[in-house]
């Protein structure tokens, strides 16, 4: 059984098991116990809660109504008798399946404790290859990237090679890049060699002879003779002053129309060979323009428009030669051999700028995305294979499908189970029949008198208010005439009234009810202060409760929550903290032992493992609070809890002169323990360590350090 404790403030912690048949609680007033009975009736719906806070919770409009219960009749004992022995030779049968079932849910634990790690390591696999994936610092994916998303983009993962990677990796570092289009010029390298051939081998026919001129290469001497010589010039090759009819009759020979204009088209075309020179040479391939998927093309263009151009540039330089040889050869007849006309490049060209257009529309952005998808796939790829996670999952598999069996058997078993159950559901029928013939609601009063008669002077009586069945209440009547025959119950003591409705608390748990669900019974604080007389009886008749439920009778659970120390210790006499062998060397289920301890205003839940941290006098109670204090750094509240110590052990051994030389831990430990003030303020300015030193001082001078020793080690437990 298990109480939700998030909504509660009081508590330090989420929850509280309470997972045994019998469960003991103590607490001192004010740690939660009335809470816990709260929770535990509001929270657990599918059993029979019945609950004692005193008198009050069993009255009804100041009434203790009647309750049914069974008187004998001889024939339907023997019935019930014998359905009873059915049952438990059924509830034997039944143990065998319960072994089973048992193992069964000792099997699948297991198992599903195999099944959480492996899906823990899957999960963890997820989880951290989704971190190494975000925190990639080539930044391959977005930053809210989880496992999620890695579990999606599995069905993706995608093995790149090695020049793969390195060239998704370039495509993140790129540019955008944006390529030029290159206009090819217009240059007509046919048209360009007829005009030099026509140039070439035109000769100019001399208007005015000059005998001595008869060679090209005389006409030369004198043409640059002319060139550098001015009239009355000594001539550099005969040394003979220079006439000025000689001058003037060669100036007639060389400026003659035909020859300026022939010297005049050499000239320009000339010049238009350079100018296509110059158009060619201008035509230039940048590669670093493209984004890498081109390059390789673009590289290939650029080689073979390298090729073409050098043939081109080649084609003009031998027409420039040989206008350049014409330059020097006006006169003679040449004849011009054709030189192959270079391609234009024009496809060549197109090509390129067909991958120019494509790179200039690249979507560098999508590339990029793309880029960063295919790294990651791969990433994710390494991640799967490294991890071997189709091995992995198949192991998670395997094991689903082990745990499955078991459930489904475990299932089968309990089908065998619920068949039984309803075995002595219908035996148990068969008793609810035989009870109705005993059903008494006088039977009640007559109980409760019986355990009553040597403690008090009244008895419970039972009244009829109409003389329909089950229709009356319980009175209190005098046993010594003394004028009032009924008393009313509140002119009861309050251990009058706290054992009465305790009785009848417990004689109710007995009543013949349709409810057949399993009860959680509830004592919160059953003996009130003023119970010191009828302590023996409800520390008896709480002890008898447990009987049933050590015995496996009855699946009902019990929950006995007190402040009161004494009756704590009492009540749980004997009981086990752990499965084991009771007094009887039976087996037995150990009981479930909780303390309540508030500090501040937060309630701590421990649960006592073994005896040894529990406490069996009241003596050893203050030494655990005292502990309790220390280990939570409360030194003032510390003070009165070893004033209570100090005072019960002086007395109980009789010491009178027990602070000798320690007057200011008598002060310390008597005045400051009573103070009204505020218990978080700092009465004594000392620390907690300190005021241990000053006990532990004050029982070594009376020889008993050894005592102090030993409680106090036991306190810190």
């Amino acid at each position: 059984m298990k109480l939700d404790l998030v909504d509660e403030k009081l508590f330090d912690c989420d929850e509280l098991l309470l997972d045994k048949p019998i469960n003991f609680i103590f607490g001192k007033n004010g740690t939660g116990k009335s809470t816990i009975t709260r929770l535990v009736k509001e929270q657990i719906c599918d059993k029979d809660i019945r609950v004692y806070q005193g008198i009050n919770s069993v009255m009804t409009s100041g009434r203790l109504n009647s309750v049914i219960l069974g008187e004998e009749n001889i024939a339907a004992q023997k019935e019930i008798e014998k359905c009873e022995s059915e049952i438990a030779k059924i509830i034997e049968d039944k143990q065998n399946f319960e072994e089973i079932k048992n193992s069964y849910n000792i099997e699948i634990n297991s198992i599903d404790k195999k099944k959480q790690a492996q899906s823990n390591k899957l999960k963890n696999f997820y989880i951290s290859s989704a971190r190494e994936i975000k925190n990639n610092p080539i930044h391959i994916a977005r930053t809210s990237y989880n496992q999620s998303a890695f579990r999606e983009e599995i069905k993706y993962a995608f093995h790149l090679s090695e020049d793969e990677r390195n060239k998704c990796k370039e495509y993140l570092r790129i540019d955008e890049k944006i390529s030029i289009f290159i206009n090819l010029p217009e240059v007509d390298f046919s048209l360009l060699q007829d005009n030099t051939k026509n140039i070439f081998e035109k000769k100019i026919e001399e208007e005015r002879v000059i005998k001595r001129l008869d060679s090209e290469s005389k006409i030369n001497f004198a043409k640059r003779g002319l060139d550098i010589h001015d009239h009355g010039d000594v001539c550099s090759f005969c040394g003979n002053r220079i006439s000025d009819e000689t001058i003037s009759e060669l100036e007639v020979f060389f400026s003659a129309s035909k020859i300026k204009d022939l010297e005049e088209k050499i000239v320009n075309q000339i010049n238009e060979i350079d100018v296509a020179k110059s158009l060619i040479e201008n035509v230039k391939i940048d590669r670093e323009n493209f984004y890498s998927q081109y390059i390789d093309e673009v590289v290939e263009i650029e080689k073979l428009w390298d090729n073409l151009k050098r043939e081109q540039l080649k084609f003009l330089s031998s027409l420039s030669d040989r206008m350049t040889e014409k330059k020097s050869k006006l006169f003679s007849e040449l004849i011009f051999n054709d030189i192959p006309i270079p391609n234009t490049g024009k496809t060549l060209i197109e090509k390129y700028n067909v991958v120019v257009e494509q790179n200039n529309l690249e979507d560098i952005s999508r590339l990029k995305n793309f880029s960063k998808e295919l790294l990651r796939f791969d990433l994710i790829y390494t991640f799967i294979e490294n991890f071997d996670l189709n091995s992995e999952k198949h192991k998670l598999i395997f094991i689903q499908d082990e745990l499955d069996k078991s459930i489904q058997k475990a299932q089968e078993n309990i089908k065998e189970i619920l068949k039984i159950d309803d075995r002595i559901a219908q035996i148990q029928e068969r008793i609810s029949k035989e009870v109705e013939k005993t059903k008494s609601e006088k039977r009640l009063a007559t109980n409760i008198n019986k355990k009553l008669e040597l403690y008090v002077d009244f008895q419970l009586e039972h009244f009829d208010i109409k003389d329909e069945a089950h229709q009356g209440y319980y009175r209190i009547k005098n046993l010594f005439d003394n004028g009032e025959r009924y008393r009313d119950i509140e002119t009861l003591s309050e251990g009058e009234k706290n054992i009465i409705g305790f009785l009848y608390f417990l004689e109710k748990l007995e009543e013949q009810t349709d409810n057949q669900l399993e009860k959680v019974i509830i004592f919160d604080d059953p003996m009130d202060s003023n119970d010191d007389m009828m302590q023996y009886i409800i520390i008896t008749e709480i002890q008898e409760l447990m009987k049933p439920i050590d015995k496996n009778r009855t699946n009902d659970i019990l929950i006995i929550m007190t402040h009161n120390s004494h009756f704590y210790i009492n009540v749980k006499y004997n009981r086990l903290y752990k499965d084991g062998k009771d007094l009887n060397n039976h087996d037995c289920l150990g009981d479930k032992f909780i303390r309540l301890q508030k500090k501040d205003s937060i309630t701590s839940i421990k649960i006592l493992e073994s005896e040894g941290q529990d406490f069996t006098t009241s003596y050893e109670l203050l030494w655990k609070e005292l502990g309790f204090l220390y280990n939570n750094d409360k030194p003032n509240l510390m003070l009165n809890s070893i004033r209570r110590i100090i005072e019960t052990f002086t007395k109980f051994n009789r010491i009178d002169n027990f602070y000798q030389n320690n007057r200011e831990a008598q002060k310390l430990f008597n005045v400051n323990s009573h103070s009204i003030d505020d218990l978080e303020s700092e009465l004594n300015g000392k620390s907690k360590d300190q005021i241990i030193s000053m006990m532990r001082k004050c029982f070594k001078d009376s020889n008993l350090e050894k005592h102090f020793n030993s409680h106090w080690k036991a306190a810190r437990k």
